[in-house]
């Protein structure tokens, strides 16, 4: 965790669910695929400080056998339906992560630092608005409440928050319009009401969009656009994470300089 000028900032990570889930979605693949991501992370030699916050004990053993800080949010490992309202848990992490510091970066198991933090990273971000999180576009709707770029949302892998009241904003939201919204949805329908309705590209960029990280699929920008970015957290894939993955395992990861 970072302090400076009495400001404490720091990046969380979360951690939900359980192996057996025999509902309709994909989660089961998914909570291997996490934990394949984990591996990743802590064997990235960028890799900041972070503390995660886990619901279900077992979970929570699970990161501590590995040496990660964790903050137990829950004993039980699922408090909403996985199949339909299993991001409501990102929201409750948000919040958590906004009563113990100033200033956060949310990051998903598989947004990975392939470079050095810079020391300005706070406070470039400061110099917009107080929730950032890049654009990325969907095959269907998400924002049906537009009446243009419906299918264009923010990407919930890296989240900047410095206000205490954000997370319960979008608590809000999801509870009193957006069950069972995904927490991208949430989030778009938050900032638009704070532009005022949709406002399109060019303001989303000068006010939302984080130069830190891309996605390399679900481009709303041009390429032109993305590399005036100072990107320093990438998201893996399946396959790009068990790529590097059989690196690491065959001693071989010095072709990835990002790698341990």
């Amino acid at each position: 965790m970072e302090n400076q000028t009495n400001v404490k900032r720091g990046f969380i990570r979360a951690l939900w669910g359980v192996y057996d889930h025999q509902g309709k979605s994909r989660f089961w693949t998914r909570r291997e695929k996490v934990d394949n991501d984990i591996e990743l992370v802590l064997n990235s030699k960028y890799s900041p400080p972070f503390m995660t916050y886990v619901f279900g004990k077992d979970n929570y053993s699970y990161l501590v056998d590995k040496g990660v800080a964790c903050k137990l949010i829950d004993d039980k490992p699922i408090l909403w339906d996985m199949d339909t309202q299993q991001f409501r848990h990102k929201l409750e992490v948000f919040k958590a992560g906004m009563e113990d510091l100033d200033e956060i970066i949310f990051l998903d198991w598989d947004c990975i630092p392939i470079k050095p933090v810079p020391d300005y990273l706070w406070e470039t971000l400061g110099k917009k608005a107080p929730i950032q999180a890049i654009l990325r576009q969907y095959f269907k709707r998400k924002a049906n409440w537009r009446k243009i770029d419906m299918r264009k949302v923010p990407c919930a892998s890296f989240v900047y928050i410095r206000d205490k009241k954000i997370p319960l904003e979008l608590i809000r939201i999801w509870e009193e319009l957006g069950r069972p919204w995904s927490e991208e949805t949430v989030m778009a329908k938050y900032i638009d009401d704070l532009m005022g309705g949709w406002k399109g590209l060019d303001q989303y960029w000068d006010l939302y969009e984080p130069t830190f990280f891309v996605l390399p699929y679900a481009h709303v920008y041009s390429e032109e656009q993305r590399k005036t970015k100072d990107v320093v957290f990438n998201h893996f894939n399946a396959r790009g994470v068990a790529t590097s993955l059989r690196m690491i395992r065959g001693n071989t990861a010095n072709k990835f300089k990002w790698l341990k």
